[in-house]
């Protein structure tokens, strides 16, 4: 497995691979491949985006994408996006992409990294150390 920085030719490919993650348990979702790059787009138009692809064989098998949140004395960087695909989970992908999205904030002095989880991928998290925060994500269909 190769893990390299992602760029704009490689958003197709991405909406391949996130659509493929997230159509099983739990998430169950239908992901057509036009909604899925628009995702992926617009996660990378955000300020100071950046994305990490996980590569075997040529083929993206996981990648990590978002974007850095200015904040008043400290860089967040904000993942909005993690997924590996299905007949790769369970095999370290997930773990390695966070290791390697580390790395490359350090080098940017970026010092937290957050995101929005199910409950489903707590255990996941906290054995990569990040940690649950005080805060609850609302929201309201409208």
């Amino acid at each position: 497995m190769e893990i390299k920085q992602i760029n704009q030719k490689d958003i197709t490919t991405l909406a391949v691979a996130m659509a493929a993650a997230y159509s099983e348990e739990p998430w169950n979702e239908n992901w057509g491949q036009e909604k899925a790059e628009r995702r992926i787009s617009a996660v990378l138009g955000n300020f100071e985006a950046m994305g990490l692809a996980a590569f075997e064989d040529g083929k993206i098998i996981g990648a990590v994408l978002g974007y850095v949140d200015p904040y008043a004395e400290e860089d967040f960087f904000f993942v909005s996006e993690l997924f590996v695909i299905p007949e790769k989970k369970k095999n370290g992908v997930g773990k390695q992409l966070l290791a390697e999205l580390e790395k490359a904030l350090n080098e940017k002095n970026v010092s937290v990294l957050q995101l929005i989880s199910i409950d489903y991928n707590e255990l996941f998290y906290k054995k990569c150390g990040l940690n649950r925060d005080a805060c609850s994500v609302q929201y309201k269909r409208i």
